[in-house]
């Protein structure tokens, strides 16, 4: 007997495809068509269709006995989000050796459709620094993080040709007349950037050699991040 489900939204093909891939569990790695069929309420020859192309792909796999298993392209896709955690530690490490070399709180920002946010960020022990909230959204038009981010993502900022040159951005007392802040783009590969990585503080420790101290700093770290980041792509 067929059961009747509640539509859900989206193509009813990759739906029944995922629903298909979900009826495996450690206690079921192995199942049959009949019973697949079973567990999803469909019938046996859409659910040999579908497992068919699932087969294909690598997300199931046929054994002996004409059972399935899931396949190689699901340890891939594990592969790939835990690489997607690897990429936040990695960038949280460095922002952590930013932070101690400067003195100073480091962070990283990505655009999100019209506005930058900080992802991560790594605050100095000390009385007077900068707490930047994460999640937060900031206009792209401000900020040393907001100048790197608009011009490598060709938006119309001002000095744009001479940041996509020169790679960094400072600001000083722009959107807060006491916050100066160095910022450098993340690259791993050609002409696309990840995000930036951030060095903002009092504006009083921003004079031209810190300032320059922070640069070669964020440049190391980034250095290394790329590098990292290139083995994992």
């Amino acid at each position: 007997m067929i059961k009747i489900k509640k539509k859900i939204d989206g193509v009813e093909a990759v739906n029944k495809a995922l629903e298909i891939i979900n009826c495996f569990t450690l206690k079921k790695e192995t199942l049959s068509i009949t019973e697949i069929s079973k567990i999803t309420g469909d019938y046996k020859s859409r659910v040999s269709r579908i497992s068919r192309s699932l087969e294909n792909y690598g997300f199931l796999r046929r054994i002996d006995n004409g059972t399935f298993k899931l396949g190689s392209s699901i340890g891939r896709l594990i592969e790939v989000y835990d690489d997607s955690f690897n990429f936040k530690k990695l960038i949280k490490d460095e922002l952590d050796f930013i932070m101690t070399k400067s003195n100073e709180t480091a962070s990283f920002f990505v655009k999100q459709k019209n506005y930058r946010t900080c992802l991560i960020t790594s605050e100095p022990n000390k009385p007077i620094k900068h707490t930047i909230q994460t999640g937060l959204k900031r206009p792209l038009d401000k900020g040393s993080s907001g100048h790197v981010l608009s011009s490598f993502h060709n938006l119309p900022i001002k000095n744009k040709e001479t940041i996509l040159k020169n790679q960094y951005s400072m600001s000083f007392g722009e959107r807060d007349r006491e916050i100066a802040s160095v910022s450098v783009p993340v690259i791993p590969t050609k002409n696309k950037i990840l995000g930036s990585l951030t060095i903002t503080g009092h504006i009083s420790n921003f004079n031209k050699k810190n300032c320059l101290s922070f640069l070669n700093i964020l440049r190391l770290s980034r250095i290394k991040i790329e590098k990292k980041l290139k083995k994992i792509s």
